[in-house]
């Protein structure tokens, strides 16, 4: 099966920082989160700086960390509301 690229820079990016924090609160820095994902520490940081990847990748390294990644509705009432900035 081919691997599917993942493209939406913004999104890429926002899942990575909220994977990388969850590691760097766990004591993982961004190669060992890499390794234990299956992926080159390189790899990684291609994906952070393009804000594409595989998406295969993106499960595993939430994996890593105890988190997974799951589709909500694109709601700007509620983006408002998690942002404290609704009232």
């Amino acid at each position: 099966m081919p691997r599917r690229s993942f493209h939406e820079p913004d999104t890429v990016r926002q899942l990575l920082d909220q994977i990388t924090a969850a590691a760097a609160a766990q004591g993982l820095d961004e190669q060992a989160l890499a390794r234990r994902a299956g992926a080159a520490p390189e790899t990684l940081s291609r994906m952070k700086a393009r804000g594409h990847g595989d998406f295969g990748l993106l499960v595993r390294l939430a994996r890593v960390v105890g988190l997974k990644l799951v589709a909500v509705p694109d709601d700007a009432a509620l983006d408002a509301l998690r942002r404290g900035d609704f009232f």
